[in-house]
């Protein structure tokens, strides 16, 4: 009886520890529209408090809004773009989540 309930409390236990949610670590930035990326533009770039330009992979569109306040989660792809807009070379990441700043 006691390892039937030893079995059950074990795997009440494992479930709630793989159901924890992963703390997301969001910083502020804003959307820049630096134009069409077939002509001059870059697309969208995203502007951090500190100055620095990331490059997304994917924006999506509710997002896609000169001057939006968001907040982002992201990783680095390690892969590098340049484009017309300024001559800079850009980090490209990808967004884990990507929300309004309120």
């Amino acid at each position: 009886m006691l390892k039937k309930y030893s079995f059950f409390f074990t795997a009440i236990l494992a479930c709630c520890l793989f159901s924890c949610s992963k703390e997301k670590n969001m910083v502020e930035a804003t959307v820049v529209d630096t134009g069409d990326i077939t002509y001059d533009g870059c697309g969208y770039l995203l502007r951090l408090n500190d100055s620095a330009l990331l490059k997304p992979t994917y924006m999506p569109g509710a997002y896609q809004h000169n001057g939006m306040q968001v907040r982002i989660d992201y990783h680095h792809t390690g892969i590098k773009d340049t484009c017309q807009y300024g001559s800079v070379i850009y980090d490209m990441v990808k967004l884990d989540d990507i929300e309004r700043k309120n």
